[in-house]
């Protein structure tokens, strides 16, 4: 018997042979899937952050005109009371509608009261 000599090669070990290069491989992908997530997950909260902020300013932006408008009533009424309010309006109401007369100089009653007088309940 004769022996065929073959070169002899060293077998090395291939990353599919090898179950820690596996788990490194998924260790990797899961790593890459929770950052892909956590990035993900913050770009949703910076566009929630604008989105509030979008609405905070049209509400402000509401009560402003709200509060312009609701000045500019005061304002309207303050001036229709002080119109209202007004000493010839009064006296022309009296003496148009109401039928109220001055009175004569002999109706009047002048009454003076000094520090002296007090007022007595009962009096």
């Amino acid at each position: 018997m004769t022996q065929v000599s073959r070169p002899v090669t060293p077998v090395q070990p291939t990353r599919e042979h090898v179950p820690g290069a596996q788990q490194a491989r998924r260790l990797k992908k899961v790593k890459l899937l929770a950052i892909a997530l956590t990035c993900f997950i913050l770009s949703l909260v910076v566009v929630a952050q604008y989105s509030s902020l979008v609405i905070v300013n049209y509400r402000l932006s509401s009560a402003r005109s709200e509060l312009a408008e609701t000045r500019e009533s005061v304002r309207t009424y303050e001036l229709e009371a002080a119109s209202l309010g007004s000493i010839s309006r009064i006296d022309q109401i009296a003496r148009e509608e109401l039928g109220m007369v001055e009175p004569d100089a002999n109706q009047l009653k002048v009454i003076s009261a000094s520090q002296q007088e007090r007022y007595q309940p009962g009096e």
